[in-house]
């Protein structure tokens, strides 16, 4: 099998070689639409097939604007977000609950804020400049946020800010001041939308009602719909898109409902076909929140990701845009004093590392009820802004490199890449020396500059260990530093980027590919390509010479892996050496070598399920441990002697077990447990009758489980089947992932 498996990569790479360049945006990028210029259709696969655009890919830094009726009482307890205060006000107990009632009375309805907002210093060109001046390409403004209160003059619904509150289209102004004629490049302009209302009696199917006093209260300006997603929802997007023609549409409240249910799909699929069928075609983007699948939100694709308050641990070769507030609140927030407020540097720091795994960064603002932002926030964004006009252009247009962060230096750096130059952006000042990887492309020749220093060309060279030491000048700047790699005579130059397996096992043979990406926008010439194991290791192809590539365009290339059957489990080096015009740099892979997890994809069942949570997930190698990722498997609440189990499908020879908890709540669950292993199936329900089986082996585990938890069983232990139980009879059992590590008998 491992000959056959060889010779079907060394086929596949003569193909490649043989075969012309390849055509593409690039690592990562999806499909060019439609085929033959057809119209998108209301399908996953159809609208999953748009690109994400150039200008998405490029722009890199937009701003969020949460503004509502909310801004108003602008209040939410530190750490919670304000926009949300409607909700809160009607949790009883809560601060939010408790601040309202002291301070506008229990009588006092939420739909009062919407007639005291008047948004009468409202500026939108001093708005746009602001965004401008901060160095932001783009900004997405909440159209209508969980409340309901829509800030543009709906057809659909009276409960807007032209009916109602600032009796103005603040939507249409702004998109307007946006798109003056005038000097200087355009923002792009998009729409945050929520697809559900909190209390809209048509979504809901109760009225709205009191928190304190439990009588309905008025859902002021809104009909009353027979099909909320049909009748209000997609009507209201559709007049978004035909009215305001934005360049993102940007959906939330998607959580609550399936895919099913929203019906999403032909309003996106006119919003792409829109876009596409004009005279002059224009780019539009749409976020993952825009619910055409079902599924955690990192499954579901269209044009890119949207994780909120949270930053990729490396890169993702798929589009992302993290989003989140200066302080913790999309909304303003009166009670966010400046220091919940992030620094300049975090904020310049979050935005360098951001990009450097392929994402984009969408600051928030939140507004006051009049309409002026607050001069924190507005600091904080001209400072951002200063920090882009000198350092720009290792943010804007770049790409990923082969890797995000530099792991082989004592500095603090993360890497972009742009034609032919190499930016390295030390987030803290260096002192006398930066260190740079080896795999750094330059040679004799390369110039290395630090942006907005008068030095000229820096002093570099290699020290023993190959990675290149850069002589600094005095300190120019502040908050993050960029150190720019240029070599005459090159303008392109290529990443990599591998694929295999999470782990190898000892004497297996693994099926692995690399991604050659040029990352220019001109042609690359042809690259020679060397991959190197360790001793004793076999790597089939080692060798590959690629033909030129086209711009942005990749070459896949596949190889096999096989560690030696004495390769003991740890951490491991594979080299891939590039020779690609009058550069040679070799950058290092880590694979981690193990013992086959004999648990995993196999059968296993539990005492009892609850919140449809099967037994399944703590086998299917997702150690993430969040609920809401679909990856923690639970009992029932409570559940009487909770127990799970996994068969392996024959005895195996075990070594160690390793037991992941969960991450997001309820991690005390699984404390005080037992593991039990036994080659016949484990069939009592009862822990001391369970123990108490001929052929079993008991190991108690008295602490709370961790992230793992390793647990070794005596040696010449076989089994089949392996439980997990609780020792206390009543308590439920929450597991994220199960592996049990050794060989098949």
């Amino acid at each position: 099998m491992r000959r056959t498996a060889a010779a079907a990569a060394l086929a596949a790479c003569a193909a490649l070689l043989l075969a012309p360049p390849a055509s593409g945006a690039g690592d990562g990028a999806r499909g060019g639409g439609a085929d033959g210029g057809k119209d998108y259709e209301p399908t996953v696969e159809s609208l999953n097939s748009h690109p994400t655009p150039t200008w998405f890919e490029d722009d890199k830094f937009g701003i969020f604007i949460h503004w509502g009726a909310y801004s108003v009482p602008a209040w939410g307890p530190r750490g919670s977000y304000a926009e949300w205060y409607w909700n809160y006000m009607n949790s009883p107990g809560s601060a939010t609950n408790t601040h309202h009632r002291d301070t506008y009375g229990a009588d006092a309805d939420y739909d009062d804020f919407i007639g005291q907002w008047k948004a009468e210093k409202y500026d939108p060109d001093d708005w746009v400049k602001l965004f401008k001046d901060a160095g932001a390409k783009y900004f997405v403004l909440t159209s209508k946020h969980h409340e309901g209160v829509a800030l543009y003059d709906s057809e659909v619904s009276g409960r807007d800010s032209v009916d109602l509150g600032p009796r103005r289209d603040l939507a249409g102004e702004l998109f307007a001041a946006a798109r003056k004629d005038g000097r200087g490049e355009k923002l792009k302009a998009g729409f945050y939308y929520s697809l559900y209302e909190w209390f809209n009696p048509s979504y809901t199917g109760r009225p709205a009602t009191n928190p304190y006093t439990g009588a309905t209260v008025a859902y002021t300006g809104a009909p009353a719909v027979d099909d909320y997603a049909a009748d209000y929802m997609a009507p209201q997007m559709r007049e978004l898109i035909e009215r305001y023609d934005p360049d993102i549409l940007w959906c939330d409240g998607q959580w609550e409902k399936p895919a099913s249910y929203w019906r999403t799909a032909p309003v996106l699929a006119d919003y792409y076909n829109r876009a596409k069928n004009r005279p002059k075609p224009k780019e539009v983007a749409v976020a993952n929140r825009c619910k055409i699948e079902t599924g955690a939100l990192d499954s579901t694709e269209l044009d890119f990701q949207t994780p909120e308050y949270t930053v990729k641990a490396d890169i993702d070769p798929n589009k992302w845009e993290a989003s989140r507030g200066i302080a913790h609140s999309y909304g303003y927030n009166q009670n966010e004093p400046e220091e919940d407020h992030l620094t300049t540097d975090q904020l310049v720091d979050s935005l360098v590392d951001i990009v450097s795994k392929n994402g984009n960064l969408l600051l928030d603002v939140g507004p006051r009820g009049d309409g002026t932002i607050p001069e924190i926030q507005r600091q904080r964004l001209l400072d951002m802004g200063a920090w882009l006009g000198t350092n720009g252009e290792a943010i804007y247009g770049t790409t990923y490199w082969h890797h995000a962060e530099e792991p082989y230096g004592d500095d603090d750096v993360r890497y972009t890449v742009k034609d032919g130059a190499l930016y390295a952006t030390a987030l803290t000042w260096p002192g006398a020396e930066l260190t740079l990887g080896s795999d750094t492309p330059v040679t004799a020749g390369s110039r290395i500059t630090l942006l907005g220093s008068k030095a000229g060309p820096l002093a570099w060279h290699r020290d023993a260990q190959g990675r290149v030491v850069v002589r600094t000048p005095a300190q120019a700047g502040k908050h993050a530093y960029v150190f720019k790699v240029t070599t005459p005579g090159v303008h392109s130059l290529v990443r990599t980027r591998t694929e295999l397996p999470r782990e190898l096992n000892p004497g297996r043979t693994a099926d692995g590919g690399l991604t050659v990406t040029n990352t220019s926008r001109r042609p690359a010439p042809s690259t020679d390509l060397r991959l190197s194991a360790p001793d004793g290791w076999t790597v089939t192809p080692s060798t590959a010479r690629l033909k030129p590539l086209g711009p942005g365009a990749d070459a896949k290339v596949p190889f096999t892996l096989t560690p030696p059957a004495s390769a003991a489990s740890g951490t491991y080096t594979l080299d891939i050496t590039l020779r690609h015009g009058r550069l040679t740099t070799t950058t290092e892979v880590k694979v981690t070598v193990a013992r086959e997890n004999l648990a995993k994809g196999r059968p296993a069942t539990q005492s009892s399920t609850a919140w449809d949570a099967p037994a399944s997930r703590a086998v299917d190698g997702d150690t993430d441990g969040a609920f809401s990722g679909g990856s923690v498997t639970h009992t029932a609440e409570p559940s009487h002697q909770a127990w799970w189990q996994v068969d392996l499908g024959a005895s195996a020879r075990l070594e160690e077990a390793q037991i992941w908890n969960r991450t997001d709540c309820c991690a005390d669950r699984l404390t005080d447990f037992w593991l039990l292993a036994s080659d016949d199936p484990i069939t009592a329900d009862g822990l001391e009758e369970a123990k108490a089986t001929p052929g079993v082996t008991a190991i108690h585990v008295p602490a709370r489980a961790g992230r793992p938890t390793t647990v070794p069983l005596p040696p010449g232990t076989t089994a089949r089947h392996v439980r997990i139980q609780l020792s206390s009879p009543t308590n439920p059992l929450s597991l994220a992932e199960v592996q049990l590590r050794g060989s098949r008998s």
